[in-house]
């Protein structure tokens, strides 16, 4: 009802507002929802295997990827997706970079989308609808990829957060 009066009294003063004057309406929906982790999703460690050097010996071979699945609960009705940031591997945009306590050396973490295709960082993954609890599950991949020829061996850990997108 407030909406409409003040739509009506707004609307005689656009009409007489001198020109070049840029008039904008705003709105939005306070919602009682918010998609949230599942607790055993919350910290997850993806194990990504130990792997000979000889299967990343050139530049872009990869290992085989490893799938892992976030739970979401309490979203609103429609759908959700997943935006995954950390540090971007040097010279790579899109690929996870190793932590600094990581040794092996020209190598990355790839992060893949629910049909295997490269999601790179900052990127929104795959929209996956929400069921009618609220409830959503978002399954994604990860494998190591290498960075040049011939990289080192060493512990090859990186850290990646999310954001939890809804529409």
């Amino acid at each position: 009802m407030f909406l409409l009066f003040a739509c009506i009294v707004v609307n005689p003063a656009q009409a007489e507002s001198p020109l070049g004057e840029i008039n904008i309406e705003l709105r939005a929906n306070v919602v009682d929802f918010s998609c949230y982790v599942e607790t055993a999703d919350e910290n997850k460690t993806v194990q990504l295997g130990t792997w000979p050097t000889k299967q990343l010996r050139t530049s872009g071979s990869t290992t085989q990827s490893m799938p892992f699945t976030l739970k979401l609960n309490g979203c609103p009705p429609g759908s959700a997706s997943i935006t995954f940031s950390g540090k971007q591997a040097s010279g790579n945009p899109g690929l996870l970079a190793l932590n600094s306590s990581s040794g092996a050396t020209n190598v990355a973490v790839e992060l893949r989308d629910k049909d295997q295709t490269r999601l790179p960082l900052e990127q929104a993954s795959k929209d996956v609808a929400v069921d009618a609890n609220g409830n959503a599950s978002l399954t994604f991949f990860a494998n190591y990829i290498a960075l040049a020829d011939n990289p080192q061996p060493g512990k090859a850990n990186a850290d990646a957060t999310f954001m939890i997108n809804y529409y």
